[in-house]
């Protein structure tokens, strides 16, 4: 029995949490915004205002974002303690069957194979089938997210006369007091503590199966 035809749940589990990086929808728009001739000064163009805001310490630091990361890390220790068990005795007869290989016939060595790897295979389906699942309640969580920073990441630009906002991850040097990180998270924790992530499985279409 060749072991490659086994799934490893425990690696299969830790790719869910990758699902976590967030997106801010928007920012890039309104970053985009043309100069404007200064108050009072024909022909002058207005001196650019620069904002800063780190996405990824949103995500990490902001309640709804903390709240999002925890229920991914306990559906991934669900599906761990769901078939963690079936793994591993798969595993124990895939060694059983290397074992036994010298004194079983070829026809009997192959069924046994057989028997095998489709059990794996219907493992690393079920595996697969859930991990989608939770992806696609991530994404929703992390939709709603997006749908409730917009519009304060556009008030702050408002209220501060910006002309740009930048990605923390664009900026080599910076002064702090350009950084709307701080405020943008106290304003998505007072209109969004906690999102849910509920498990949504694919619908197949047109009758094939869903991709995995």
């Amino acid at each position: 029995m060749n072991n490659r035809t086994l799934i490893g749940v425990g690696g299969a589990v830790l790719v869910a949490v990758l699902f976590v990086a967030i997106l801010i929808a928007g920012t890039q728009t309104t970053a985009q915004q043309p100069a404007t001739p200064a108050a009072g000064v024909p022909g002058a163009t207005k001196v650019p205002v620069i904002l800063v805001v780190d996405r990824g310490a949103i995500l990490r630091t902001s309640a709804a974002g903390k709240d999002m990361i925890k229920q991914i890390d306990d559906l991934g220790k669900a599906m761990e303690a769901k078939y963690g068990e079936e793994e591993k005795k798969l595993r124990a007869d895939a060694q059983e069957l290397q074992e036994q290989a010298s004194v079983l016939s070829a026809e009997a060595r192959a069924k046994k194979e057989k028997e095998l790897r489709e059990r794996g295979e219907a493992l690393q389906k079920k595996v697969q089938e859930e991990q989608t699942s939770i992806q696609n309640g991530i994404n929703a969580a992390r939709t709603q997210i997006e749908q409730a920073l917009g519009p304060i990441l556009n008030s702050l630009f408002q209220e501060r006369g910006a002309t740009i906002l930048l990605d923390r991850g664009a900026i080599v040097l910076g002064s702090v007091d350009i950084d709307i990180t701080a405020e943008t998270i106290t304003r998505l924790d007072g209109v969004l503590p906690s999102v849910k992530v509920t498990p949504v499985k694919s619908a197949p279409t047109d009758g094939q199966p869903q991709n995995q």
